[in-house]
């Protein structure tokens, strides 16, 4: 039957009703006929016209046709039609779905996934495959019988996170074309973590399915036993010259469980400690070592269980890296600038210590980040003495892309105060107006002082005791005065003088960025507080945050799988150890998921997977689907409109007239 691909387009033939006003609306002209003198022409009366129809009733069907023709050529016309595929294979394919994911490994699961691979290739006459999932990737191998026995004898188990998700959603592609039956059979643990997101309708597909569970000893009613797991270790300085190595032993059981814990280093076990884990519960277990001794370390479980892939854990007794910091300043620097620089550099420093939370200035990498590169690492940007010289080398873009990325910016004002509020705002980074710079020039006899910080910031919890009264007693030269612009970001102000003016601009950027303005320069011209230790915390603390000083930095931890991108490349983690990648220390673990001995029925898998088992056999006449056919019609249509066209065209053609005085002139 004839259908449309733009349905749509049909509306046009509404135009129809123009050619049937066309010839309403049209009146025959009458011939003139040349008389010598009418007193020979009798008068008449005009008769009296009725309703008014239309003229020329061939021609306005014949453009009445054009237009419906055209019409329907616009709405692209086409007939479809039911055939039959044509089968070129018989009988039955069927695709054997091998999971070997981490969890396959422990309870004799590919054990004997492998064996019961081996028995439905060896029962089964028709085509068989194999489908390996468990990763990122499917695997497709198409052999033999003998070849495909022996393949799966070398198979191991992938060390990523299981993905069934993955498999259901590719396994209808994996089938032939043209077989006329398509059985799935799916050997797996179900462990639940892997599966309880999955989800496909194989019936709805074509596609009969099996599910066959394996990895079931020392399980019941869907849950496995006898596992121990180390789920975490973590190396942090213990005091001088030691480092604390502390680990979470995880107790899969319901029963209590005593087990005993080794720390492995230097190519012998340096400690062991027995612990008691609660059911279904987690203990810490610790260690100390000499800091310096070992690079990399191993704790271990040496209780025997049934999955051992989650019983050890590698990582580095290496100091992380250093945070990085450097500045922004003009070429030509000042003393003032010098100065704010010298007590910059002391400020962060002192927020460090000299063993895993370190501070270190890297100008080198200041300076790529100020050409443009933002593939640097860099934690704290200071940009000294903001003016023409930061407008004139176009600074604003890359500062913006280093805020997006997560970094911190400290900027201090440059001369004059109202030049480097102009170029914050026009760059969009700041939404203030400058109203005057308090002070002068000069030291005033009365300086300026802090106001009292919120109780519920904060700056008010570090700031506590006697390290406040340092604080209030600073005293400010000089500093711009600042009021909201009629664009105002969202802009925090966590320092205030006495009378409840600005002096620390705090703005967040999306992505993690944060810029800090002070009104005023860290040097003794403006204020005494580079004289004063009480500005050294408040100084981080308005950078990075609370609790800088306590935090501790550790090495990337990835999973199998996941990539940590680099300076010259990609690190994509594969076998849990501990690795080198550029200048960092990756540690990659197994995914903490792949230790649950929670697993799904067949009942239940089979509710996600398109029906009850009972309903999966696809008889061979259901599998025959009508395919559609589609034979375009819109070049006859078009044909047609041509034909009629040129029909209308020498159908209203105009006659020649003779105008001849002789042929038409009649006489008296």
């Amino acid at each position: 039957m004839i259908e449309f691909a733009q349905p749509a387009a049909l509306w046009t033939a509404l135009a129809i009703g123009l050619p049937v006003l066309a010839h309403m609306a049209y009146r025959r002209v009458t011939k003139k006929f040349y008389f010598p003198s009418i007193r020979f022409i009798r008068p008449s009366q005009i008769p009296r016209t009725g309703k008014r129809r239309p003229s020329d009733i061939p021609l306005l069907l014949i453009r009445i046709i054009l237009f419906l023709i055209t019409a329907t050529l616009l709405a692209d016309p086409y007939w479809k039609s039911e055939t039959t595929p044509v089968t070129e294979g018989s009988g039955e394919e069927v695709l054997i779905a091998l999971d070997l994911s981490p969890s396959m490994s422990g309870w004799d699961g590919l054990k004997e996934a492998k064996e019961k691979a081996a028995e439905i290739i060896n029962s089964n006459a028709e085509k068989v495959g194999l489908l390996i999932f468990g990763r990122s990737e499917l695997e497709k191998i198409e052999l033999g019988k003998e070849e495909l026995l022996k393949k799966i004898n070398f198979l191991s188990h992938y060390w990523t996170k299981g993905n069934a998700q993955l498999m259901l959603d590719q396994v209808p592609s994996m089938f032939s074309k043209n077989v006329t039956g398509r059985k799935l059979i799916i050997i797996s643990d179900f462990q639940k973590s892997d599966w309880q997101t999955a989800y496909s309708n194989l019936v709805e597909s074509g596609i009969s399915y099996k599910l066959v569970k394996v990895g079931q000893k020392n399980g019941l009613k869907g849950r496995r036993f006898n596992n121990v797991s180390v789920m975490d270790a973590r190396a942090v300085p213990a005091g001088p010259e030691k480092i604390r190595i502390w680990s979470v032993v995880r107790n899969w059981d319901d029963v209590n469980k005593t087990v005993e814990v080794d720390l492995f280093a230097g190519g012998k076990v340096q400690s062991i400690v027995t612990a008691s884990v609660s059911p279904l519960g987690s203990t810490q277990v610790q260690f100390v070592l000499r800091e310096g001794d070992f690079a990399e370390a191993l704790v271990r479980v040496k209780s025997e269980d049934e999955f051992k892939l989650d019983n050890q854990r590698h990582l580095w007794l290496k100091a992380p890296p250093a945070r990085r910091f450097g500045f922004w300043m003009p070429e030509q620097e000042s003393d003032e600038t010098d100065d704010e620089k010298s007590f910059l550099k002391t400020a962060v420093a002192s927020a460090g210590d000299n063993g895993w939370n370190r501070w270190e200035w890297n100008q080198d990498q200041a300076d790529g980040l100020r050409l443009g590169d933002d593939q640097l690492k860099l934690e704290i940007l200071m940009v000294l003495g903001v003016g023409k010289w930061f407008e004139e080398e176009q600074l604003g873009r890359p500062l913006k892309i280093f805020l997006k990325n997560g970094g911190v910016v400290l900027a201090t004002p440059g001369e004059p105060f109202s030049s480097s509020v102009s170029v914050l705002r026009s760059n969009g980074l700041m939404g203030y107006n400058f109203v005057r710079v308090a002070g002068g020039a000069t030291r005033s006899r009365n300086p300026f002082r802090i106001g009292s910080l919120d109780e519920e910031s904060a700056l008010a919890e570090v700031f506590a005791g006697k390290s406040a009264r340092d604080l209030y007693l600073s005293a400010i030269h000089k500093f711009g005065i600042l009021k909201p612009g009629p664009v105002e970001h969202d802009t925090e102000i966590p320092l205030r003088d006495r009378e409840g003016r600005p002096l620390a601009l705090v703005r967040n950027f999306d992505g993690g960025g944060k810029l800090v303005f002070f009104p005023f320069r860290m040097n003794t011209v403006w204020t005494d507080i580079p004289l004063r230790n009480s500005f050294l915390p408040l100084l981080m603390e308005l950078t990075q945050g609370k609790g800088i000083e306590s935090s501790s930095r550790a090495w990337p931890v990835l999973e199998p799988g996941e990539e940590l991108p680099g300076n010259q490349g990609l690190f994509t983690a594969g076998k849990p150890g501990a690795y080198r990648f550029e200048d960092q220390w990756v540690e990659v673990v197994l995914s903490s998921a792949e230790s649950s001995p929670d697993t799904f029925s067949q009942k239940e898998l089979s509710e996600s997977l398109g029906g009850t088992l009972k309903n999966t056999e696809i008889k061979l006449q259901d599998q025959i689907v009508l395919e559609k056919e589609n034979d375009p019609l819109w070049m006859w249509f078009a044909i047609a409109a041509a034909i009629l066209l040129i029909i209308e065209m020498f159908w209203s053609r105009p006659t020649q007239q003779n105008t001849s005085s002789q042929a038409n002139s009649i006489h008296a």
